[in-house]
């Protein structure tokens, strides 16, 4: 051991390296699988989306319908779809097909080898099945309420007077997914608003709130009619 001047023995202080702590790497990064960032499509309102292709589609913004047409060119509506719903000819297997924006969107494509689960089956199903049910109900006004109805339950937004529809829809498309001609579906949106059943203006679509209670009554009611 080394002296000091005076003849004591001196300690010597062994200086220990620095220890860096790393953070753990994410599971992902441990399973070396790091997920690519997310790339979504931009579409314009009335832009098919997916023009020729049989992949999937994960809508991230904005409102799209999916439909076919007859052999005729009768517009048949198979369904209509927002932000975190899937969508593709895989699920519908229906031909011919089409989806078409209804407002500008954002979607992330999912390629063709995307697993279908039976949610997104479901979905499809249950919503073809209430547009068929809505477009053979005989009354006319009947059938327009009930489709405003469901497409507030499905896309409006609550407030205290009753449900805010932020999917814009002209009569002429309101008219393909009812099998209604145009100039009627204006006649009775007019006539359901004098009514106080809705407010529908350039500005705002409302469906008061003891309507739209109403709604599952009237869906009783058109079983019985058809």
């Amino acid at each position: 051991m080394p002296m000091n001047h005076t003849g004591q023995e001196q300690s010597t202080v062994v200086s220990r390296p620095t220890l860096t702590l790393m953070p753990k790497p994410s599971y992902f990064q441990q399973k070396g699988d790091i997920k690519p960032p997310v790339k979504y499509s931009s579409f314009k309102r009335n832009d098919p989306l997916g023009i020729g292709g049989k992949g999937l589609w994960r809508i991230h913004s904005g409102y799209v319908r999916t439909l076919s047409w007859t052999l005729e060119g009768e517009l048949v509506p198979l369904g209509f779809w927002g932000a975190g719903d899937i969508i593709g000819y895989p699920i519908t297997q229906t031909s011919p097909y089409a989806a078409k924006c209804l407002s500008p969107v954002q979607a992330e494509y999912l390629g063709t080898a995307y697993g279908c689960s039976q949610g997104m089956m479901l979905s499809q199903v249950r919503q073809s099945h209430d547009l068929l049910k809505i477009s053979h109900c005989r009354q006319a006004d009947l059938r327009l309420l009930q489709f405003i109805c469901w497409m507030a339950g499905r896309f409006g937004q609550r407030t205290s007077e009753g449900r805010t529809l932020k999917l814009r829809l002209t009569h002429q498309e309101i008219s393909e997914a009812i099998n209604l001609t145009r100039v009627t579906v204006s006649r009775l949106l007019k006539a359901l608003e004098r009514e106080g059943k809705i407010r529908w203006t350039p500005s705002e679509k409302m469906v008061y709130q003891e309507t739209f209670k109403e709604f599952y009554a009237n869906l009783d009611s058109c079983d019985r009619i058809y």
